[in-house]
């Protein structure tokens, strides 16, 4: 069994959250929470440069404590992965688009992204529905402005596109979906009284069915995950979402229209459970436990530590849909069809594992990536104004996949140190290929 913690926003409350899991663990350390979740708004924020790309006005700026567990100087009590919301460490997280390690034991899904932990499949999409950014592509670059600021943690339909193909037979289901604002019309499954008596205001949008983001609307019906949990409103709610077997259409502006504890459902359910959650105060719920008795199944050994392992489903997605990136402002045209993702492209995910070469050894489909310091911290530099662009997970993972930069660019080292995501391949491709040093 696999207790996991799914928090709200954490507004870079880092330490008051692992406080309370270790608090929890206290009290039942037969059952100890092993995996911690966040739903957005996570602010990794390294030094003073990353606190100027975070969307909101400069007296609600601060570090917090992430630039401790980025510098080593603590570590986080489990294993974390969370989204991005939209207040965020927005220069940082850009260059993880794709999905990598923030800080030790710290995980950024990316823009969207699918892992798998001890068995669970767990999704995520970070961000926030604007209608104006939905259809551009990723146009905004360093230095960001007050509009490039917020753009970037718009939502885009590419994103929404490569999730609603993660519908290949040999998968598995969906375990736990994470967003950061609401699926739209969620609140109709709930108790949508006590939840304007608590926030009033969201009446007229509850009226108009402008309460929510319609384009995760699409992938909850779509996907049919058993969980999704949200944040973005502060506020905790919960809904029972009825699914049937039709699929909504992507592009399609109908609505067909307490809090989950277990996994004790049957795999062909028919609902899926939301639990909206509130931000990190005292007082505030902002943070839910879940166990999945079934959820080690998957794990190596008898190991203690969980581990992130890459979803080759997703990998050959993003491979197969990667030639549909673009800086470009204007609107993307996306296929009429869904692009097929079939055996043969995850086949190629699985092949390239037998290629790859890293430092230490890993566990069979363990994430490719390891956690790499690119940038000074706030008490190494405190008046740093700027950083390097890029990072070297994602020059990595694109070599993985054979893909090149297109909204990306390349890391750059000040000086020549040893690079723990430098890989090669095996000596059959040494005969047409070089030995590959991401970096140089």
């Amino acid at each position: 069994m696999v207790r996991v913690a799914i928090v709200g926003c954490a507004h870079g409350k880092l330490d008051e959250i692992y406080d309370t899991v270790r608090h929890m663990n206290e009290m039942d350390p037969v059952h100890p929470i092993r995996l911690l979740l966040c739903c957005g708004d996570f602010q990794s924020m390294r030094n003073n440069a990353d606190l100027e790309t975070m969307a909101c006005p400069p007296k609600y700026r601060a570090l917090n404590s992430f630039h401790e567990y980025y510098a080593g100087k603590k570590t986080a009590p489990v294993l974390t992965a969370f989204i991005g919301g939209n207040h965020e460490a927005s220069n940082y997280l850009m260059d993880l688009r794709y999905g990598g390690w923030v800080a030790p034991r710290i995980f950024f899904l990316g823009f969207a992204g699918v892992i798998r932990i001890g068995g669970l499949r767990i999704a995520g999409l970070s961000g926030i529905f604007k209608p104006h950014a939905y259809h551009s592509g990723h146009f905004e670059t360093m230095p960001l402005d007050q509009k490039t600021m917020r753009s970037v943690y718009h939502i885009r339909q590419l994103e929404i596109y490569r999730l609603s193909l993660l519908q290949h037979p040999q998968s598995d289901k969906i375990d736990i979906f994470l967003s950061h604002d609401w699926p739209r019309g969620v609140e109709q499954y709930g108790d949508v009284g006590k939840l304007v008596s608590k926030k009033p205001f969201f009446r007229k949008e509850i009226q108009a069915n402008t309460l929510g983001n319609p384009a995760t609307e699409y992938l909850l019906h779509e996907l049919k995950p058993l969980y999704w949990f949200a944040a973005h409103l502060h506020v905790k709610f919960a809904a029972i979402v009825p699914q049937n077997s039709c699929p909504t259409e992507l592009e399609s502006d109908s609505n067909d229209s307490d809090s989950p504890n277990n996994h004790e459902m049957d795999r062909i359910t028919s609902s899926t459970r939301f639990l909206a959650l509130d931000k990190c105060l005292p007082g505030r719920d902002f943070l839910q436990v879940l166990e999945f008795p079934d959820a080690l199944k998957e794990a190596p050994g008898n190991e203690e530590e969980l581990l992130i392992k890459f979803d080759a489903e997703w990998l050959a997605i993003l491979k197969a849909t990667y030639h549909l990136e673009t800086r470009s402002q204007m609107e993307i045209p996306l296929p009429n069809e869904k692009i097929c993702v079939g055996s043969e492209e995850i086949d190629f995910v699985y092949s390239q594992v037998k290629k790859f070469k890293s430092k230490g050894s890993k566990w069979p489909n363990e994430w490719i990536t390891e956690f790499v310091k690119t940038v000074p911290t706030h008490e190494e530099e405190p008046n740093v104004v700027a950083v390097r662009p890029g990072n070297p997970q994602t020059d990595t993972l694109l070599a993985f996949l054979e893909l090149q930069h297109v909204v990306t660019v390349p890391y750059e080292r000040k000086e020549a140190t040893k690079d723990p995501n430098a890989i090669t391949l095996d000596d059959e491709e040494m005969e047409n290929k070089e030995t590959f040093n991401l970096i140089g």
